[in-house]
């Protein structure tokens, strides 16, 4: 069995393809600006349209989603009323706005906070998903560390890549964490991330990690893989060989480390029950998007319950 190769910053540096993203962000202001001032000449309608153009694009584009994922996964748990339906959308739209459209083409270095109150036995290594960066998890690590927990979030690349590539980089923070705490790491994953987990795990199975919670994963595939590039998506096509032989891998014993959240709302990973990981605990939540998972208080709320039943399972030699 091959070992990771000591930490490296790697994983903390800034996010080549985000940057270009955030700069082709301003580059179409900069023409949406100089388009609405030479049709009408005025100054607020330029100033709306220059600041509204990126969140009503990607309103628009979440909605279409969300039409998708209604139509390929008629799910009973599905159907909610209309009004239900449109606050799933603006939850989802506010969301990944702030994490996808602001934070990730900016801030994929921040720092996170340092935790406050007692001492928690256990670490926390973030895990982001398909075409993000470790900036997605900035809101999430703040409640971690209120909770006390110390935590680290890394960047996955390339970002268009083999999941089994990423193991190794993963494999290298989760020791890095559990050296500087001195405690045993729960893997937190967020889509393809709770993969990757998945993934690394399999080829370090000694790594000190107690437990994997996986957020909107798709354990079985998605339907909307159908919709992205990269050998990354292709591996999280429905019935793919890969997925196939990542669970024909995974013994009992492993299946029962690990929780998966996830919503019977999913705009991205349908239908529902290809998040449904036998032998897991699996956790249903009704009313959340997608990227919501990563920022709603309730499913914060059932991360930070897992977190203290396997610190407690800790305390008490389970």
């Amino acid at each position: 069995m091959s070992k990771p190769v000591p930490p490296t910053a790697d994983a903390l540096r800034a996010s080549r393809p985000h940057l270009i993203y955030g700069g082709v962000e301003i580059g179409l202001s900069i023409v949406v600006a100089v388009a609405t001032w030479s049709a009408w000449h005025n100054p607020w309608a330029t100033f709306l349209w220059t600041l509204l153009w990126l969140p009503v694009s990607h309103a628009i584009g979440l909605a279409a989603g969300f039409v998708m994922a209604a139509q390929g996964d008629p799910a009973p748990e599905r159907r909610t009323s209309a009004g239900t339906n449109v606050a799933v959308w603006v939850y989802e739209c506010a969301a990944s706005i702030l994490l996808l459209d602001l934070y990730q083409p900016w801030f994929s270095t921040a720092t996170l906070p340092a935790p406050g109150g007692p001492a928690r036995p256990v670490a926390v290594l973030l895990l982001h998903g398909y075409g993000c960066n470790r900036a997605f998890w900035l809101r999430f690590s703040r409640h971690l560390a209120d909770a006390g927990y110390h935590s680290d979030a890394i960047n996955l690349a390339p970002l268009l890549g083999d999941i089994d590539d990423y193991a190794e980089t993963i494999a290298e923070a989760v020791q890095a964490l559990a050296e500087r705490t001195r405690a045993p790491v729960v893997i937190v994953g967020h889509s393809m991330g709770g993969l990757a987990a998945r993934a690394c795990l399999r080829r370090y199975p000694t790594l000190p990690v107690v437990h994997t919670v996986t957020l909107g994963s798709p354990h079985f595939g998605t339907l909307h893989a159908r919709h992205g590039i990269g050998r990354n998506v292709r591996q999280m096509g429905i019935g793919s060989e890969w997925l196939v032989a990542l669970a024909s891998s995974e013994k009992d014993s492993e299946r029962a480390r690990i929780t998966s959240i996830y919503t019977a709302h999913d705009n991205v990973v349908y239908p529902v029950r290809t998040s449904i990981l036998p032998g897991a605990r699996n956790i249903a939540i009704e009313g959340l998007g997608h990227v919501s998972l990563g920022t709603h208080p309730r499913s914060r709320a059932l991360v930070l319950e897992t977190l203290e039943r396997v610190a407690q399972g800790l305390r008490h030699g389970a």
